[in-house]
């Protein structure tokens, strides 16, 4: 685990039997989020898809300016885990080095 305050890269699959529980609790979700976005926190996100238009299969994050503890409390707090959208024991939370980042 790492112990340094920096980028990291979060993926959280999403529970394919809950695809329910992800669209009723997406606002939620979002609300959850937005002051992370706001503060610089969270620099992108979304999910990642089979092939486009489709159906959810993970959620990817970049948080940056945090410890890995404190990412890992911020997705802990999140609607999705409540609701088993997300799995914690799956969760992968990696230490990320952004070689270019522009804005949207």
């Amino acid at each position: 685990m790492s112990t340094g305050k920096g980028d990291y890269l979060v993926q959280a699959p999403i529970d394919p039997s809950a695809l329910q529980a992800w669209a009723s609790n997406r606002d939620e979700h979002i609300a959850h989020l937005k002051p992370y976005i706001l503060d610089g926190t969270i620099v992108f996100g979304g999910p990642t898809i089979a092939a486009h238009p489709e159906s959810p299969e993970d959620k990817i994050e970049v948080r940056s300016r945090k410890t890995e503890n404190e990412v890992r409390g911020i997705i802990e707090k999140n609607p999705f885990v409540d609701a088993g959208v997300w799995d914690m024991e799956k969760v992968v939370i990696a230490p990320f080095k952004c070689g270019v980042r522009t804005a949207m």
